[in-house]
């Protein structure tokens, strides 16, 4: 069955002749996307429009993945909104006239998270300077609307991903780029991605192996795993964990032999991880670039860190039968 997509937008509002989101939406939905069944709808700018989304899913509605858009006049950026904030402050009134200055429900928490993965997001548009992560959707109906949709996914106690996206006037970011975006948001939340990811499995001097921490800042900080990375469309492995051990390391390696090959499914995504012999390293001429710690583990000490669930069941198996030698 295909995955059922919702993506709502906004007309115009406050002055405006008219409001980028809806034109998005519209040409988005006379186009269509392969294999997934998208619903859309254009909410009204008001108390009504921001219930809509909420309401349907209080009443069982299904879907796979919500993306709401809004425009955000003042920005350069298609900007993806971490937060939704239980607070509205109107500086100009809706379409119904309402100019309001209160929470946007009693007893509700603060603020919620959104349920898209921002680690599947960060991957997609890595190194795409026009899409940028917010950490406030204001506090008009976009941000009313988004706050409504996560508090009844929180109530109903589904795993849905939603996310609000506030798009920039076309003189900033061209409809075509916007249409090119959003559909690979869609594609990206309604099914779990397949990654195929490269490690370096690199030694010092006495025979240990190198272990990367990740950052306080990433979706799995304190974890930690082999250095490497995504390949990149018409890359072979070699050519990836090449360029990811320049990135994240500052240093040359050339992989010898692939050791390990491991699949596991995340809550978001599926990965394909392949772990290649990069041979014998200098520690000292290393830089950490995108970790916040390394260290160097022998066998005996191969438990002692923690290590993400995909490489697991390897390092699992090394503590029983040895490290493969370089």
């Amino acid at each position: 069955m295909k995955p059922r997509v919702l993506l709502t937008s906004f007309p115009a509002f406050g002055g405006h002749d008219d409001n980028v989101s809806m034109k998005v939406m519209q040409a988005i939905e006379s186009i269509g996307i392969t294999g997934i069944t998208l619903v859309t709808e254009l909410l009204t700018c008001d108390e009504v429009g921001s219930r809509r989304v909420s309401e349907s899913i209080n009443q069982g509605e299904k879907f796979n993945a919500i993306i709401q858009l809004g425009l955000a006049e003042s920005r350069k950026s298609i900007s993806l909104e971490r937060w939704a904030h239980n607070e509205s402050n109107f500086r100009i009134a809706d379409n119904s006239g309402r100019l309001v200055n209160e929470i946007v429900i009693e007893g509700a928490p603060s603020k919620y998270e959104t349920t898209a993965s921002k680690h599947i997001l960060d991957e997609e548009f890595e190194g795409e300077e026009d899409v940028v992560w917010s950490e406030s959707a204001g506090q008009f109906v976009c941000n009313e609307t988004i706050y409504r949709t996560l508090n009844s996914i929180d109530s109903v106690g589904e795993k849905i991903p939603a996310i609000f996206i506030h798009l920039p006037p076309e003189s900033e970011v061209s409809l075509e780029r916007q249409m090119e975006v959003l559909t690979r948001i869609i594609e990206t939340l309604a099914t779990k991605p397949r990654l195929e990811v490269v490690g370096a499995l690199l030694f010092d001097s006495h025979g240990r192996i190198m272990a990367c921490r990740r950052p306080p800042q990433d979706v799995w900080a304190g974890w930690w795993e082999f250095p490497g990375g995504k390949i990149d469309e018409g890359e072979t492995e070699k050519e990836a964990l090449r360029r990811e051990i320049s990135e994240e390391l500052g240093i040359i390696v050339e992989p010898n032999s692939r050791v390990a090959y491991l699949q596991h499914e995340y809550e978001d995504r599926f990965v394909s991880l392949s772990i290649w012999d990069c041979g014998v390293v200098n520690p000292q001429l290393i830089d950490a670039k995108e970790h916040d710690l390394i260290c160097w583990l022998d066998q005996p000490s191969l438990n002692s860190v923690k290590w993400l669930p995909a490489d697991e069941p390897l390092i699992e198996e090394w503590i029983k039968s040895g490290i493969p030698q370089s």
